[in-house]
């Protein structure tokens, strides 16, 4: 009887990983193309930045009532935890404003993808966790599809720019890392609302400092905007952090990837925009790593998600 629970609440679990997995691409690929919508309206990227995270601390609060039962009061290790987390989130955000100056959008889009690259050993050093060859083929793949549906096989040449994207994927993979290891001895809704709270306050403060917010006027645009790419930011952090839960960083940022085809699908739906043929190639690629990483997940053991 007690096998028949253990693995009645596993296949659960399995499914629950897949729910969120689908969340977190479907909410950062909408997040993206809005994100562009606001920009297209002759909003300034730093302001909107800005305003975005305003938008996330006052999300945040609503997250901490509704959730109030589920978080844990901390003790100073935890607390230290936390602020690593929500320090190491901001800087990445950070150095991501400043490497839009010299980066173009979409070699910047496939960049910050190489984060499941990062998470290998780190996973390996931080969690003691290995990941199967099966995973690493199906996460190059989904990679190799990311790069020729977002850069249409431009080659990225190597700039200040460029390195400063991959520092942010590290960062970010880190991030990915670090939150699995702390949902060891910090309930995963603590550590989603630290997280993020702590990540937009260092925002809101620093980038007044650096650049000053007074460029663009508050409009209805900006504050529509902000309002809503704050909610779909929120909606994938939440979603994102979930499925490293359940089943690791590794095979959580492998099907991030699929992000970018959903991307380029809400390009298409609010946008007009279309596909070239090696990036319908892309996409095939894609699907065909996303299918096999869902497989993965529901053959991996989640007490372990090692990935």
């Amino acid at each position: 009887m007690a096998n028949w629970m253990n693995h009645f609440h596993l296949e659960k679990n399995k499914h629950a990983a897949i729910y969120f997995l689908a969340g977190t691409s479907l909410f950062y690929g909408l997040l993206i193309v809005v994100q562009k919508m606001g920009l297209n309206t002759g909003i300034n990227p730093i302001s909107f930045s800005f305003f975005r995270s305003i938008m996330v601390v006052g999300i945040s609060v609503i997250y901490y009532f509704s959730e109030l039962k589920k978080l844990k009061y901390l003790n100073m290790g935890g607390i230290v935890s936390l602020l690593i987390l929500g320090t190491v989130s901001a800087v990445s955000i950070i150095i991501l404003f400043v490497a839009q100056d010299s980066i173009p959008a979409t070699n910047a889009g496939f960049l910050i993808r190489l984060t499941p690259l990062f998470v290998l050993p780190l996973a390996y050093i931080l969690l003691k966790e290995k990941s199967s060859k099966k995973s690493i083929l199906f996460m190059l793949t989904m990679l190799a599809g990311a790069y020729l549906l977002i850069t249409s096989g431009t080659m990225i040449i190597p700039n200040s720019g460029v390195m400063l994207v991959i520092i942010v994927a590290l960062l970010i993979a880190f991030q990915n890392v670090y939150a699995k290891k702390i949902m060891g001895f910090i309930s995963a809704e603590t550590v989603i609302f630290y997280r993020v709270l702590l990540s937009s306050l260092l925002v809101v403060i620093f980038v007044p400092v650096a650049w000053g917010v007074q460029s663009t006027p508050v409009t209805f645009n900006i504050i529509l905007y902000s309002s809503i790419t704050a909610v779909l930011y929120f909606l994938s952090v939440l979603f994102q952090y979930s499925a490293i839960k359940l089943i690791g960083p590794f095979l959580t940022s492998t099907f991030f990837l699929s992000g970018s085809l959903l991307s380029a699908l809400f390009a298409y739906l609010l946008l007009g925009e279309t596909l070239s043929i090696i990036q319908w190639v892309g996409a095939a690629g894609i699907l065909f790593g996303g299918f096999l990483t869902i497989r993965e997940v529901n053959k991996s053991d989640l007490n372990n998600a090692t990935g």
